[in-house]
């Protein structure tokens, strides 16, 4: 479906993407890397780079806080034009739950967990479980030791 519907997205090995999903991005910058799954519904208008082993829910929305300028005097805003300057990462691991709402610019870190129907503003640190509106730290996945030893198993592993 990818190749087909977005030949200017890059993508991995084992992307498995729903064909209710829709990608725009205002520079053609989609990224996604190995063993993805996107979820249907999902809508991606950003540009948005997606590492590795991430898990999408259905009906995540990732977006450019900036879509639209409000900012400009004298001009209504259909008229204002747009900023889309806000790139979103996602790195390795993540999950990110039913009904997310992603608001670039973001980095959600490596490890990390979204609940569902959170709206992310800021970003998401490694190993972080985050939820509500707007997402706030709910708990860490693992203590700094847990993380260590994690990292280390996942590297001696040969794991993305």
């Amino acid at each position: 479906m990818l190749r087909l519907r977005y030949p200017w997205a890059k993508y991995g090995r084992n992307v498995h993407c729903h064909l209710s999903t829709s990608l725009w991005s205002p520079n053609r910058q989609i990224v996604i890397g190995n063993n993805v799954g996107i979820g249907p519904r999902c809508i991606l208008l950003s540009d948005v780079t997606i590492g590795n082993k991430v898990m999408i829910a259905a009906g995540v929305y990732f977006v450019s806080a900036d879509e639209h300028r409000v900012d400009v005097i004298g001009k209504a805003m259909w008229d204002s034009g747009n900023g889309r300057t806000g790139r979103i990462i996602v790195e390795n691991d993540v999950w990110i739950g039913i009904g997310a709402i992603i608001l670039g610019p973001v980095t959600i870190g490596r490890g990390s967990v979204v609940a569902a129907g959170s709206v992310v503003a800021h970003n998401v640190p490694p190993y972080a479980v985050v939820g509500g509106v707007p997402a706030t730290l709910l708990k860490m996945r693992f203590s700094p030791a847990e993380i260590e030893e994690h990292e280390r198993l996942l590297a001696g592993a040969g794991s993305d």
